[in-house]
């Protein structure tokens, strides 16, 4: 079974918590759950997942008990609750995660507008600087 497969059968049974696949050296996530750890940690999305390596488990524990968002470890096909708590902030931190990605990629594509528009004009910037 795939890695993806694994953790779309899991994340169906823990819709509210960020679910983890461990897969030799490395923890990774999919979907929603991405927006999370970049949001918390700047973890970079590539192809919808994230990966990091198993001696990052004890910092994203800790930053996600922390924030309240619920955690499932993913070890071959046996789900293991590494953090449950009643008052989850999974929904929650997932909006302002979506949020933050949205206005990042904004401001990148403002930026690269403006970066365009520049060049395109150096030469008058130039001939206004340097007169």
């Amino acid at each position: 079974m795939k890695t993806i497969d694994k953790y779309l059968k899991f994340k169906e049974m823990y819709k509210d918590h960020v679910v983890i696949i461990k897969s030799g050296n490395f923890y990774y996530t999919f979907c929603d759950d991405t927006y999370i750890l970049n949001y918390l940690f700047g973890y970079q999305i590539r192809e919808n997942k994230i990966g990091f390596p198993l001696n990052a488990k004890a910092k994203v524990k800790s930053v996600l008990n922390r924030n309240n968002i619920n955690l499932i470890e993913v070890i071959d096909d046996y789900a293991y609750i590494l953090e449950s708590k009643n008052a989850n902030a999974y929904t929650n931190i997932l909006k302002e995660a979506k949020s933050n990605i949205l206005i990042s990629n904004m401001l990148h594509n403002l930026m690269s507008a403006i970066e365009i528009k520049v060049k395109k004009e150096e030469a008058n910037y130039e001939a206004t600087i340097f007169s």
